[in-house]
């Protein structure tokens, strides 16, 4: 009895061929959420840089209205940096949805090729 010999190679490599927009897919969605998730820490990290001092400011402060001045300076400081992270946040999407529809297209198109190869 003649049995042929199975090549593996050939089922690995189409196996890879197969799955290699989805492991693509997959690293831009886990180098999103690293972007977003490294920015966002930074964000903690600067609110709780001004909780801090405004936790300071009764005991460095002489008066009421000094205090309400530099609270007011703290508050103004927070909003800049709100801002600009949310303009960072909007950024970043923006960048990972072109990004997306990068990927998108070029699978859309290897996938018709092959489909147009077939045919």
């Amino acid at each position: 009895m003649n049995n042929p010999t199975f090549d593996f190679n050939v089922f690995v490599d189409a196996s890879k061929k197969a799955f290699a927009p989805a492991a693509r897919l997959s690293e831009i969605a886990v180098q999103g959420f690293e972007r977003a998730a490294r920015q966002q820490y930074a964000f903690a990290g600067e609110l709780l840089e001004i909780a801090i001092r405004q936790m300071q400011l009764p005991a460095q402060v002489k008066d009421v209205n000094e205090l309400t001045a530099r609270q007011v300076e703290l508050t103004t400081q927070l909003v800049e940096k709100t801002t600009q992270r949310s303009q960072d946040l909007i950024k970043l999407a923006t960048e990972q949805q072109a990004e997306l529809t990068k990927w998108y297209d070029k699978a859309a198109a290897d996938y018709a090729a092959v489909a147009k190869k077939a045919a």
